[in-house]
Parts: structure tokens; sequence; C-alpha cells
């Protein structure tokens, strides 16, 4: 479930300088691997992915060998979102006929794993990459290592075409909902003639984005490129550093569709706690409360959760460096750009000066509208705790042991993590693999854990009394002929996964 993603006309992106960095993920990429999911839900932790596409190209967008599909099998401590289902449309049977989630996540890493392979898809930074994290983490497998090991690195092009609409939006047709751009792959697909018979497939959405990543191609070669060569952190990083000096045309979902998905900005602050973001502002906005008013006035604003004071938030935005943001000088907004998104690019500079003579105290007081001022909470579980700090490098060779031994059949090694997250993903991996070497004591604490799973929900998974509410809830309604027989397979697996739990 996607859930289901002026200055002249002589500057051109293509000229635009790039900065030096060491960073591998700023060359280009030997070749690309595209790739998409299907999951029970929208929560990486705590969700599962149940299908899987992925297919390598060259540099030229040609096919490398065959793509590789597979589905994915659920544990028994795993129930999905019926929403998710019927958007999937993948039933029980389908995904009970997949390899369980190691066997999978194994083979998907090694497709992955070659050098100098961009990994990329439609949405994927802030969707389908997660999925891939947590699900390398849960299953002992480094969840970060195909993202950059051997001059690997990862792209979206969910971003790439934002800014080809943006900043250069000839060449290819750009599809309208509700008065505004819609980025949305089917949307684009068929606007644009792509074939896309079956949206929410794996396989399908994944071979629309290659088609897609050809049209934006072969419309705007010149910004194909700079986005690639620009996609490093590092040199994110130096088109918005030293601070309040940049002005930079900013491309990102957090400004609405109706504004293009873009913004003129300048970096005001390192982010306090985080060293991969910057904080910028929106120039295209009045940014004298940034000056005049004090750090807790200005973080009640931004961080306020209310729908109708959106506008009142101050023009504030964490960069994250380390997702391929797409940015550009200002250069590139020709005055026909300019006009189109609305830039006054006059203002925009006076606003630049006023922030830039406001001084590191300004610098300083916007740090603090970002910092945190309570401990967060910890994981509930050791499976949502992929985030609450890096593995060890004994801890690493440890799950690594456990790999080779599942990879090549051995038994299950003796395993003696540092971290005690690891101690618990390692019992459950050997209960969902090899149930029949636990011990009484790990039985024991696997069908607790099981149980607790079904009876309370786990993350944002829904319990076995509200997965059976929803199904009756759904059923109330008048369905399509598919969904009534979805809804009938979902009945008959809960009855079967209770059945099973009670064991």
């Amino acid at each position: 479930m996607r859930a289901r993603r002026p200055r002249s006309q002589r500057h051109s992106v293509a000229a635009a300088p790039v900065p030096a960095t060491d960073d591998p993920a700023s060359a280009a990429p030997t070749s690309f691997y595209w790739y998409d999911l299907e999951t029970t839900g929208t929560h990486p932790p705590s969700d599962r992915i149940v299908e899987f596409a992925g297919q390598r190209t060259d540099a030229e967008l040609r096919p490398v060998g065959a793509p590789f599909r597979t589905r994915i099998r659920l544990a028994p401590d795993v129930l999905p979102s019926v929403e998710a289902c019927l958007v999937t449309g993948i039933t029980p049977g389908e995904w009970a006929a997949g390899l369980d989630e190691w066997q999978a996540l194994h083979r998907i890493e090694e497709e992955m794993l070659r050098p100098g392979t961009c990994v990329v898809g439609y949405n994927n930074l802030r969707f389908d990459d997660e999925f891939l994290r947590h699900g390398f983490y849960r299953n002992l497998i480094d969840p970060y290592a195909w993202g950059w090991r051997d001059g690997n690195s990862r792209w979206d092009l969910i971003d790439f075409a934002r800014a080809a609409h943006a900043l250069r939006p000839e060449g290819v047709r750009w599809p309208e909902r509700d008065g505004a751009p819609s980025f949305k792959l089917g949307d684009l697909a068929a606007e644009n003639d792509l074939r896309q018979p079956k949206p929410h497939a794996a396989l399908v959405d994944m071979q629309a984005t290659i088609a897609l990543a050809g049209r934006l191609k072969a419309a705007q070669p010149k910004l194909w490129h700079y986005a690639l060569a620009h996609r490093a952190r590092d040199v994110a990083r130096g088109l918005l550093t030293p601070l309040a000096r940049k002005v930079c045309a900013h491309v990102s979902p957090s400004y609405a569709n109706k504004r293009d998905s873009a913004a003129p900005v300048v970096a005001v602050a390192q982010h306090p706690e985080i060293a991969t973001r910057l904080i910028v502002a929106d120039l295209s906005r009045d940014i004298e409360a940034l000056i005049e008013e004090d750090a807790a006035t200005l973080r009640e604003r931004l961080f306020n959760t209310d729908p109708d004071k959106r506008d009142e938030r101050p023009p504030l935005k964490a960069v994250l460096l380390n997702r391929c943001p797409f940015l550009a000088p200002l250069s590139v907004v020709r005055a026909e750009d300019a006009a189109r998104l609305g830039w006054d690019l006059d203002a925009v500079e006076r606003r630049r000066q006023s922030l830039a003579g406001a001084g590191q105290d300004l610098a300083v007081k916007i740090a603090e509208v970002f910092g945190v001022d309570h401990a967060r909470e910890p994981a509930a579980d050791p499976e949502l705790a992929l985030y609450e700090g890096f593995l060890e490098d004994p801890d690493r060779r440890e799950a690594e042991r456990v790999r080779q031994a599942l990879a090549t059949g051995a038994p299950w090694p003796e395993f003696t993590p540092r971290d005690m997250r690891l101690a618990v993903l390692g019992l459950r991996l050997k209960a969902r693999l090899r149930r029949g070497e636990l011990t009484d004591s790990e039985r024991a604490m696997w069908d607790g854990h099981v149980q607790g799973c079904l009876r309370d929900g786990f993350g944002q998974r829904p319990s076995l009394a509200a997965f059976r509410a929803d199904i009756a809830a759904l059923r109330q309604s008048e369905q399509p002929r598919q969904d009534v027989e979805m809804l009938r397979q979902l009945a008959a697996y809960a009855d079967a996964t209770e059945a099973a739990a009670r064991l």
C-alpha cells in the first residue's frame, strides 16, 4: 500500500557549479536499481512488505537482466490493515505462497548491492526505503549498507518530477487535481500515455516509474544530470552554506502542490541535534517574525498542529541533507519561471539581506526553536527501535554470523549480542525461521509475543478484534465483487490465525 508517493535566460541548471565532495553519491551511477513495494500498512516499523519488484537498468535506463519480483509471507504475529489489502488486492493465499521475510530481504540486498548502484523508486525516500531499513534491521541484516557501500547511493524520482514541473516543465504533460498539479504516479503515467494497467502492483508501478524517468530525462536532460550530480548530502550542504548567504530554489512536498512544491530559501541555522539537517527560511513569505519574535513564540507557532492555523506558521523548514533534497542556485530561475511561481526576486533579496543582518543571534534563536526540551520516549519494543542508536562493530559481526548460518543452512549459532535490541530480534527471527530449534523458554516467549500482538495489536498493526471489526464494518456497505471476496478471505485468515495462536 503506497498509502496508497530573474535574472536572465542565459543561466541554465547545467551551468551551476558542483561543489567538491568525496561522497560517492555525487558520482554518476554505474547503474540504477528501480524498485517498488506493496505493504500491509503505512507504518514502516510495524507493518510489513508483502510484494517487491525490482529492475536494474544501465545509466541510460536500458534494462539489465530480468526483473525480480516476489511475494512475502506474513509471520503469525502480523495482521495487515484491511484497507491495505483492499488497495493492493493481494490475498492471504498469495502472500502465503511467497518467500519468508528473511529469504526475501536477503535476496533483495543481493540485488541492490552491486558497486556504483543508485537505488531509486517513486516516493521511496519517505516510504519504501523506510520499509527496507526496518525489514533489514528486524532480520539482522545491515539496514543501511545497500544505500552506501561500494559507491552505492539513493535517489527519488518523485522529487525530480516536482523539480521539473517547477523549473523546467516543457516536454511533459502535467496532470492537475483540484486546481493543483498532481504528482501521483498513476496520474502522471495516464497523462503521458505510459502504460500502467494495474496500479498498486509492485511490478507495474516499478515499470511505470522507469517509463516516467525516461520521459523526464528525454524532456530535460540537463536538469536530469544536474539533479543526479547534486543528490549527495555534502553537495546539498555546499549549496546552502554559509548561513544567510546563498539563496536556493528548494523543491519539496512540504510546500503545497498549489505552490508548485517550490520556494526560494536561505539557510538560517544548523539543526541543534542532527548534523544532517539545516534550517531554511522561505523567502517568498514575510520573514519579519523570524527577527522580531522570541524562540518560544516561534516554536509554539511552528509546531501548532491546528490545521486552521497552518498559514500562521513561521516560514521555517528543516532540510534533510541525507534525503537527496533538490536544491539549485537561484540563478536557474528564469524570469518566466519566477512569474509562473509567483516569486518577487527583488523582495527575496531584501529578505535575505534582513536575515543576514540579524547575524549569529538569529542562528542561535532558530536553533533553539528546533531543539528538543524533553527526553524522547523510548520505543515500546525493540522492533520499533531502529533509530535508537547504531550497532557497534562486535554486534554487527554477531549478526553476520547468524546471517551466514541461515544462508548456508547451518544450525542456529550461539548469539550473544551486547545490544539487547538484537537479543530480542534474534529470538524472534529464530522463531520465525527455526521454530524446531527453540528451547522451551524461547518458545514460551515467542508464543507470548504472538498472542500479545493478536490481543493488543503491535505498533500501528491492528489487534485481532480490531481486524475483525474492520472487516465487519466494510461488509455493511456495498463493495465491488473483488472486495467482497477479499473480505471473505480475510475473515477466514483471522479464524486460522486465532486457531494457530492457541496451539
